[in-house]
């Protein structure tokens, strides 16, 4: 009879620790386990392309930015201060993922650091030490997708304040009864826009893009100021008018017509 019990109370014993091993070891199990695809948004989310929002703005009605986002780590930013200026500030940089992959550092070649929690279709941007910003104006730090990746590259020809450096082969510096203003033209991605100054006189009108990097300009007009030197600022006119392609590299722009020698050649204008 005790060696009966001596044998249940064994086998009792058994069960019972072999039950706390098999938990511990599904404790440890659950402890070690990764996040999930769907707690990590660089691997599950669609994230490339290009997001746009108003952020606030203490000095202006706000800052009009885009963010576009590649694979390979590269970012562009560009921001219009609204109600101060309409020159598109442009700065290319480089991304970089959290351990958790869920958020993104993008720093700029001129030292600045943003961070965005990256979510369906939007990127929130956070603060300096990458917390969630509250309050009234929260809503406003959300930039929404506007664009799938296979639009960044005409991304990175429309929205950019594109600086006259040379017109038909000649250097082109400020106009001299321009008071210092520049010669330049932003396309606008919103209704296919062209804006911009001949260095005198504003101007605007429409624009075309085709495949094959070909563009044409129409419906041109612009302001009647009468300046001295304006052989340069109607020159420039007459190859917006002219020209059928570009060739973009980089910050660099060139207009060409019939892919002969360029008509003029641009540069992109970066936030300092």
């Amino acid at each position: 009879m005790k060696n009966q019990v001596t044998a249940l109370f064994f086998m009792l014993f058994m069960l019972f620790t072999s039950g706390c091993a098999h938990y511990a070891q599904s404790g440890d199990a659950a402890a070690a386990r990764p996040v999930s695809a769907g707690d990590n948004s660089m691997v599950s989310l669609d994230w490339e392309g290009v997001y746009r929002g108003v952020l606030p703005c203490a000095d202006c009605r706000g800052i009009e930015t885009e963010v576009t986002v590649e694979q390979g780590g590269r970012a562009i930013v560009r921001r219009t201060y609204a109600g101060k200026s309409e020159r598109v500030f442009t700065e290319e940089g480089r991304l970089t993922w959290d351990a958790k992959g869920r958020t993104i550092a993008i720093r700029l070649k001129d030292g600045d650091v943003s961070h965005y929690l990256v979510g369906e279709n939007r990127l929130v941007m956070l603060d300096r030490e990458g917390n969630r910003i509250t309050g009234q104006l929260a809503e406003r730090y959300i930039l929404r997708k506007i664009a799938h990746p296979a639009f960044v590259p005409a991304a990175s020809l429309g929205e950019t304040y594109w600086k006259l450096i040379e017109l038909n082969g000649h250097p082109v510096g400020p106009h001299p009864g321009g008071k210092g203003r520049e010669a330049h033209m932003i396309l606008k991605n919103a209704g296919s826009r062209v804006e911009g100054s001949g260095g005198c006189n504003r101007f605007f009108g429409s624009y075309a893009l085709k495949p094959g990097n070909r563009i044409r300009f129409y419906g041109l007009g612009s302001s009647m100021m009468a300046c001295p030197g304006m052989d340069s600022e109607a020159a420039f006119f007459r190859v917006l008018e002219t020209a059928d392609s570009y060739a973009l590299d980089g910050d660099r722009l060139q207009l060409h017509k019939a892919r002969m020698a360029p008509l003029a050649r641009f540069e992109a204008v970066y936030l300092k």
